[in-house]
């Protein structure tokens, strides 16, 4: 489940780029954060709880997409709150891929199936799921019943679709060595997801 060549490819020349230009000091990965509002109210994150002026800002697309230019670098990972949630997500994705960036969209998936239909599959485009766990550990992380199962069915319709399909995953010191094997192997599996990426949570 590594990077596919053509990225691998495109990342090995910008590295190249600046070492010939003798920088020790440059972007490679951008987080954008278009927006702060989410779907949810998962437990541990405090974006929801900015001011509700703040909550109804959307970053403008030609502001999203010119601090990405200016930054020069090739991966943008769009956060928030959640991203679908953002009138102009599409168009900041069509954007930033035209400049030959690579792109994932993270998102809890809930709002997935509805959107799906304004994307189109791109070698450089991947969603990025969040997986918190199996059925009863991410709902539980979610605050919220059944959010795991509209994810597994969101992961499943973007893939029959011919999207490249990633999961983050976070574990805690109260996850058993089981537990993580149990959620990639489902990850791995049963949804056949393209690369699973996992963080340590504190």
């Amino acid at each position: 489940m590594a990077m596919p060549l053509h990225q691998s490819i495109r990342l090995g020349s910008y590295l190249l780029a600046q070492k010939l230009r003798r920088r020790e000091k440059f972007p490679l990965l951008v987080e954008l954060e278009p927006l702060f509002a989410c779907n949810l109210n998962c437990a541990g994150c405090g974006k929801i709880q900015h001011p509700a002026s703040m909550l109804r800002q959307r970053m403008p697309v030609e502001q999203a997409v010119g601090a990405i230019e200016e930054s020069g670098a090739p991966m943008v990972s769009i956060a928030g709150g959640e991203p679908l949630m953002h009138p102009q997500i599409d168009e900041i994705v069509r954007q930033l891929l035209a400049r030959k960036k690579i792109v994932f969209l993270c998102t809890n998936a809930v709002l997935l199936p509805k959107h799906l239909h304004k994307f189109t599959p791109h070698r450089n485009f991947s969603w990025m799921v969040h997986i918190d766990g199996l059925r009863e550990r991410h709902d539980a992380s979610v605050c919220k019943d059944g959010v795991f199962d509209e994810a597994v069915a969101a992961i499943k319709q973007a893939k029959a679709a011919g999207f490249r399909v990633m999961t983050n995953t976070t574990f805690f010191d109260t996850d058993t060595p089981q537990d993580v094997i149990s959620v990639l192997d489902y990850l791995n599996d049963e949804l056949g997801v393209d690369n699973m990426q996992i963080s340590p949570g504190f």
